[in-house]
């Protein structure tokens, strides 16, 4: 499933750097045309590189959301979720031995008597 998830990001990203490649074919065509000046062809492929930039964002975005939801849906917990599952563990142990080694240290007493 992550694998799907993958390629449909970078399918995304293919797309948008197509596009981003297409619009400069296009625009060189058109300066070697006279139809724009290299100033406004310069202007042009920005305003489409922040384009291509902000689909690749949202691409991104829709891919993480779409992870995020398959592994829900399948019981997979992410990364930051096990983080915090090990940390609440680490504090279970040690309250755990702290009870422990008191509770040993009553017995030993008692025993000692």
């Amino acid at each position: 499933m992550k694998e799907i998830v993958k390629k449909s990001f970078l399918l995304g990203l293919g797309a948008a750097s197509m596009t981003k490649k297409q619009a400069g074919k296009l625009i060189r065509d058109l300066v070697r045309k006279n139809a724009v000046t290299l100033k406004e062809s310069r202007d042009i492929l920005k305003k489409v590189g922040k384009a291509a930039d902000s689909e690749r964002k949202k691409v991104s975005k829709f891919a993480q959301q779409e992870a995020a939801r398959i592994s829900s849906q399948m019981g997979i917990i992410s990364k930051a979720q096990l983080s915090k599952v090990k940390k609440k563990l680490k504090v279970i142990d040690l309250e755990l031995s702290r009870r422990g080694k008191s509770t040993l240290r009553s017995i030993l007493k008692q025993l000692s008597k």
